[in-house]
C-alpha cells in the first residue's frame, strides 16, 4: 500500500473553465504536474457547482483515500486562498508553478476556519452535478 506522500488529488473547480476542452486540458497539465512531483494521482476531483462545502468536501476525499497533496490548475480553483487547503494538506498549482506547504500544528479553530462553509447562492444558480473519478 503507498504511503500518503507519494500521491496526490487533483481538484479542479469546473465553473473556471469554459469547455469540455479546457477540463481536459487542466486534468492533463495537473497530470503532468503530478509526474514531474513524483506523484501518483489516486483521484480527480472535478466540482460543478459552487457548493459552500467544497473545501470541505476536498478534505474528506482526502482522509478517505489517506492523501496529503491537492494538485490544482490555479489559486482561483480553491477560492484564490491556499490556506483553505493548507490547512490540511500540501497545496500544487500547475499555473504558476508553485507549492504552498501544508500548515502543521494548527490551533483547532484554523482547521475550523479553513473548512467553514461558504455562503451559499440561491439554489436557481447552481447545478447539482458533481464528479469524483479514480
Amino acid at each position: 500500500m503507498a504511503d500518503a506522500e507519494d500521491k496526490a488529488v487533483i481538484y479542479i473547480f469546473r465553473p473556471l473553465l469554459t469547455t469540455k476542452a479546457d477540463l481536459d486540458w487542466a486534468e492533463f497539465y495537473a497530470r503532468q504536474r503530478a509526474q514531474q512531483l513524483g506523484l501518483r494521482v489516486a483521484s480527480v476531483l472535478v466540482q460543478d457547482n459552487p457548493h459552500p462545502d467544497r473545501i470541505g468536501t476536498l478534505y474528506r476525499v482526502l482522509r478517505e483515500i489517506d492523501c496529503a497533496v491537492v494538485i490544482t490548475p490555479s489559486l482561483a480553483h480553491v477560492g484564490g486562498n491556499p490556506r483553505r487547503v493548507t490547512a490540511f494538506a500540501e497545496l500544487q498549482t500547475v499555473n504558476p508553478a508553485e507549492v504552498h506547504h501544508w500548515r502543521t500544528r494548527l490551533a483547532a479553530y484554523e482547521l475550523a476556519t479553513a473548512l467553514a462553509r461558504e455562503p451559499e447562492e440561491p439554489a436557481e444558480a447552481r447545478e447539482p452535478r458533481e464528479g469524483v473519478r479514480r
